[in-house]
């Protein structure tokens, strides 16, 4: 009677781990395939991404080298934008909360202006509460906290 207690404890385990176990495994996948297009369009506009971040909805690599940003939004068929950083005067997070709820935040931007001013900043969003229900907004806005520096310290040198 042991061994068979063992054996359905054991099928039972099995069958609440498997799929755990499975989406871990498509969850890792989906990054890697979002890197590998990263290299891929990195290499087509001969940048070397050094520094990069992959999240569901936003790709960005740094090509300290060279001082460009390469931007890339898998949401909108994987359109891609290369900025040169040096042509760059400013950047600053903007976090934006509900109107209802100043505690809630509605999105996460990083806005980076460049010398000329006629131009409307470059804003690259790294939540927004109606494209992204599944991502963190805190763990976004530390994001863009970061590229923010990394970015910084790239303008300032």
């Amino acid at each position: 009677m042991d061994t068979v207690s063992t054996l359905i404890g054991l099928g039972l385990l099995a069958v609440f781990i498997m799929p755990i176990l499975y989406l871990i495994w498509q969850q890792n996948n989906k990054e890697k395939n979002r890197l590998n297009k990263l290299k891929k369009i990195s290499a087509e506009n001969n940048l070397t991404t050094d520094t990069v971040e992959v999240s569901a909805n936003l790709l960005l690599g740094l090509d300290s080298k060279a001082n460009k940003l390469l931007i890339i939004e898998p949401a909108n068929n994987m359109q891609h934008r290369v900025l040169d950083l040096n042509k760059i005067k400013n950047s600053k997070v903007n976090s934006h909360p509900f109107p209802e709820n100043q505690k809630l935040i509605k999105s996460v931007s990083l806005d980076l202006s460049e010398e000329n001013r006629n131009q409307k900043p470059t804003e690259i969003i790294f939540y927004d509460e109606d494209d992204n229900e599944n991502n963190n907004a805190s763990e976004r806005l530390i994001a863009a906290q970061k590229w923010q520096r990394i970015i910084s310290a790239k303008l300032s040198a």
